[in-house]
């Protein structure tokens, strides 16, 4: 979700510096279906296995396909060292504490339902946050939107690839395109 957000800065961010939407069709991305096996990946684990069963192998796997979509595309100016990092960072958390992300108790004081399901692991690949919990700081420990009402939580390393992910979409609104001559505009 918070990807989508830094996706449509980008795009506008893209078009208010003079980008067209014609510019996405001309950017050659690499391996695009990789972030995308991912999330299935992720989505069909989730759907399929009894929470955190094979979490570790999963995480494994997702992150697999993500580094490998950024290493296919390491030419590309800024976006994918900006997305490597981000993704390196919830790959660790993740990996470190059991193919789980942990989540601060704190972010779900309103939430109820949602904090007994994570105390209780029944949320796959996340789990609630505790003094055993490796690298805490990398958690999900940023709360979007209001106290009452949050629109969700996030991590430092999703706001790292967000970031990235948004540098992506202002470079695909500036790509560089062809006239109806057949040279570049």
């Amino acid at each position: 979700m918070i990807l989508l957000g830094f996706a449509a800065i980008g795009f506008i961010v893209g078009l208010l510096s003079g980008g067209s939407p014609r510019g996405v069709f001309h950017y050659t991305l690499k391996g695009i279906l990789l972030p995308i096996a991912a999330y299935v990946l992720k989505a069909g684990a989730a759907f399929l296995l009894a929470p955190q069963t094979g979490a570790v192998l999963v995480a494994l796997l997702q992150y697999g396909l993500l580094f490998l979509f950024l290493f296919v595309n390491r030419r590309r100016p800024v976006w994918p060292l900006v997305a490597f990092a981000g993704t390196l960072f919830n790959f660790l958390v993740i990996v470190l504490n059991g193919g789980c992300m942990p989540v601060s108790a704190s972010l779900l004081s309103t939430a109820g339902e949602r904090l007994t399901q994570l105390a209780d692991g029944r949320i796959y690949a996340y789990r609630l946050m505790e003094a055993t919990t490796r690298l805490s700081f990398l958690g999900d420990i940023i709360r979007i939107g209001s106290a009452d009402r949050p629109l969700g939580f996030a991590s430092i390393g999703d706001l790292v690839l967000g970031i990235g992910v948004g540098i992506l979409c202002w470079q695909m609104m500036r790509a560089p395109q062809e006239t109806e001559e057949g040279g570049l505009k």
